[in-house]
């Protein structure tokens, strides 16, 4: 009897979605029954996430990348590469053994606010919890929006009093309303009691004047009277909260929360997940609005970071912030009160060495083949069968024989020594090379390479015209001093909200001791910053312009994170622009949700999709999005329920 051959599987895409696609088609079970390539375009994996090594070993990113405390699905697969790698037995020199190595909480989460024509740190500490991301609990229902009002109403309880210095709870949040993080004090301080009550009351009376002032009949002469009084009285609250930074950020955080439950209630989201994708429509802060927060709370740090973290500004224009709704309710839940272990976890070294690296040698061992340097250049499709026949592919020689790690500090990495562009034309024919083909390419790219499916598909030529992109930029700048002596107070945190041209900062002094650094320029801190990009400029221009934007950064604006920085202090920097389609941010823009494709609606036989800009459930531009769209096409390649094996509430369309 004839053994049967394992069906070929192509993957165009070596970022964190065609990876997760390889690792759950190859896992042991499933050995004999898939032969995958892996077919990538560069040099390295990654994608998005891609870093290599640089001058001294400088870990040189592509952005600003932390990993989020509810990425169950992500940390679920890494800790299995890690677990299967076992380096403590085949490569025990290794400083990252295993996943605790790989990752650390990093609790401190900061939002810029403006203050005295200048900037001051808002940092709220999240406290940890002793629940362990990538862990399958209890199954999960519907995402609960009466759970969503429980924990809002105990976080505006937790803000009441967070100037106290123990935490509330174990998994609770010690916010602080002042530009430094609480700290530790003596339990009978009873003037900072007293402060905060103080605050608390005004809150509640400025809500209950509105309460009041809602209850009023229209057209009477009392009422008028009454109605007036009203706003007068909550207008002199408002002006004693405006000369109170701690009052008034306490106040954006209760109107905010007020607005959010008043929304979820009002809207019927109490127990109807699927509610949530009717505010699709609705741009996040116009949701807010309509809810009763303040145009104050709308324009707040809060609010701001939602947007920064996400690159919600629509062609990377900061006058045009955009975001749906629905989605920002539903990542805004689980952000606060879904994480688990931390709210935010950072990588050790650069996502290069933490994931990709790891992830390239778990998949070589398990037998699955990489071909690097090859870039899909057109999907062919074969209209009478309704497939695709053929990929059309240029590629350099060296590509499959390709060994990409090297080592800094004993640490397996990509080193930066790209090949030549490739050149050498190729094809891979269905039947032939391939029986099964996953899409894993960026969504950027899908105008040219997919051409055909375009002008074949409605549904193609919706998605590819309506599911944005926008450009990006970072810049790491090494400095000869200490996040100290920069006058940087919050060491570890990362912090957003500060407009352009970097919105988001993150203090990565930790990554030093995985670069390679003589002793006589070794630096002393690292900080890395990013931010949106004009959609507007050309890939020339818009390069040109973000290193005219770095430099003119370090010349004043970076005093908003270093007050104490001068140019002398610069031990090196590298500044990186995402401009290729390949690159650019998948944005959730509002109205947009239901264009995307899920992983098994391609349209064509032998065609499934996998990347952040699927339809996956989490709609965002994301680790969890991409590893989440990875187990989605894996199902859908063997044939099973899309959601098999998801850990979390996350639903697909």
């Amino acid at each position: 009897m004839t053994a049967r051959r394992p069906r070929r599987v192509a993957i165009l895409g070596g970022g964190i979605a065609g990876l997760t696609t390889a690792w759950e088609l190859s896992r042991p079970e499933l050995r004999d029954r898939f032969a995958i390539t892996v077919y990538e375009r560069d040099w390295r994996l990654g994608g998005k996430g891609a870093s290599s090594r640089g001058l001294h070993g400088r870990i040189e990113e592509h952005g600003l990348h932390v990993w989020l405390g509810y990425y169950d699905n992500a940390f679920r697969v890494i800790r299995e590469v890690y677990a299967e790698l076992d380096r403590e037995r085949t490569d025990p020199g290794s400083p990252i053994a295993g996943w605790r190595d790989a990752f650390f909480p990093a609790g401190s989460v900061g939002a810029a606010d403006r203050a005295g024509g200048g900037w001051e740190h808002w940092v709220a500490d999240f406290a940890p919890n002793d629940r362990e991301p990538g862990v399958a609990g209890a199954p999960a229902g519907p995402l609960s929006m009466a759970t969503f009002v429980v924990r809002g109403l105990r976080l505006l309880a937790d803000a009441g009093s967070s100037l106290r210095e123990e935490p509330l709870a174990p998994a609770g949040v010690l916010l602080s309303a002042s530009p430094q993080p609480p700290r530790r004090s003596a339990p009978d301080d009873f003037a900072r009691a007293v402060r905060q009550a103080e605050i608390a009351t005004m809150i509640g009376a400025v809500e209950s004047l509105r309460v009041l002032e809602a209850g009023v009949p229209a057209g009477s002469n009392v009422g008028g009277r009454l109605v007036a009084f009203l706003e007068s009285t909550r207008d002199d609250l408002h002006e004693r909260i405006a000369r109170d930074d701690d009052a008034r950020r306490s106040w954006q955080l209760a109107d905010l929360l007020l607005a959010c439950l008043r929304g979820i209630v009002a809207g019927g989201l109490i127990g109807d997940r699927t509610a949530l994708n009717a505010l699709d429509d609705l741009d996040f802060r116009d949701w807010l609005r309509l809810h009763g927060a303040s145009a104050e709370t709308r324009d707040s740090p809060l609010v701001r970071v939602m947007y920064d973290f996400v690159f919600g500004y629509e062609n990377g224009d900061p006058e045009r912030p955009r975001f749906s709704a629905g989605l920002g309710l539903a990542l805004s839940y689980r952000l606060f009160f879904d994480y688990k272990g931390s709210i935010f976890w950072k990588m050790r070294a650069g996502m290069g060495d933490v994931v990709f690296a790891p992830f390239y040698e778990a998949l070589r061992a398990r037998g699955v083949r990489f071909a690097f340097a090859h870039r899909a250049q057109r999907l062919h499709v074969d209209r009478r069968r309704g497939r695709i026949g053929s990929v059309t592919l240029a590629r350099h020689a060296a590509g499959l024989d390709l060994a990409p790690l090297a080592r800094v500090k004993n640490l397996p990495c990509f080193p930066a020594r790209p090949l030549p562009r490739p050149r050498e034309p190729a094809r891979l024919m269905a039947g032939e090379d391939f029986d099964t083909l996953v899409l894993a390419t960026p969504l950027g790219v899908l105008e040219d390479v997919c051409e055909e499916l375009i002008a074949d598909s409605t549904p193609w030529r919706a998605m590819t015209m309506l599911v944005a992109t926008v450009p990006t930029r970072s810049l790491q700048v090494w400095t000869t001093a200490d996040e100290r002596r920069l006058g940087w107070p919050h060491p570890g945190a990362t912090v957003a909200g500060y407009g352009s041209p970097f919105e988001a900062y993150a203090s990565m002094t930790h990554t030093l001791a995985f670069e390679d650094w003589p002793a006589e320029r070794r630096p002393a801190a690292v900080g890395y910053f990013c931010g949106a990009l004009d959609g507007h400029a050309g890939p020339g221009g818009a390069r040109r312009l973000a290193e005219q934007g770095a430099d003119t950064f370090l010349s004043g604006p970076v005093a908003r994170y270093w007050p104490g920085f001068r140019q002398d202090l610069v031990a090196s920097r590298f500044t990186r622009v995402n401009v290729d389609g390949s690159e650019r941010y998948v944005q959730s823009l509002p109205g947009t949700g239901r264009w995307r494709l899920r992983a098994d609606a391609s349209g064509y036989g032998n065609l499934v999709l996998a990347g952040d800009w699927t339809e996956n459930g989490n709609n965002s531009g994301c680790i969890e999005g991409a590893v989440l769209s990875g187990i989605q096409a894996a199902n859908a390649v063997r044939g099973r329920p899309l959601m098999d094996g998801v850990l979390g509430s996350w639903s697909v369309g």
